[in-house]
């Protein structure tokens, strides 16, 4: 019996001790998460963007950053800017798209100084899509 009541103890400490390295572990897991979908998104908005360039790049009213951010709902919200080149666009030449965003933690554990060192956030992210006009 008695060894049980220490046995306790040393859970609760063992305990006090793992959870907090558990939990930065598990919110690292989040953050990455995130900040890889929003690359993935940015990408497919660049590519989608780029596309509709590509084939209507002839077409008065050529709203390539609405059709871009409107490929990718899940960049609402995050101040995503959208440059491209699709007023040079020509049959046989390239066109361009590029997304870019700054993305901050959701966390603020990762953040430049959170532990007196730099940090991983905001990340400067970008995303380029790259077609051939009239083809």
């Amino acid at each position: 019996m008695q060894s049980d009541r220490k046995e306790r103890g040393a859970v609760a400490v063992e305990m006090a001790i793992v959870l907090p390295l558990l939990l930065l572990i598990l919110l690292g897991i989040i953050e990455f998460g995130r900040a890889l979908n929003v690359q993935v998104s940015l990408t497919q908005a660049a590519r989608e963007g780029a596309r509709y360039a590509a084939i209507h790049h002839s077409e008065a009213g050529l709203d390539v950053s609405g059709t871009a951010l409107a490929a990718a709902p899940a960049l609402a919200g995050l101040g995503v800017t959208v440059t491209n080149n699709a007023t040079s666009c020509t049959s046989g030449a390239n066109v361009t798209v590029t997304t870019k965003v700054t993305l901050s933690s959701m966390t603020g554990f990762l953040d430049a100084g959170f532990f007196g060192a730099p940090g991983v956030f905001p990340l400067k992210m970008t995303g380029v899509g790259v077609m051939r006009c009239g083809g």
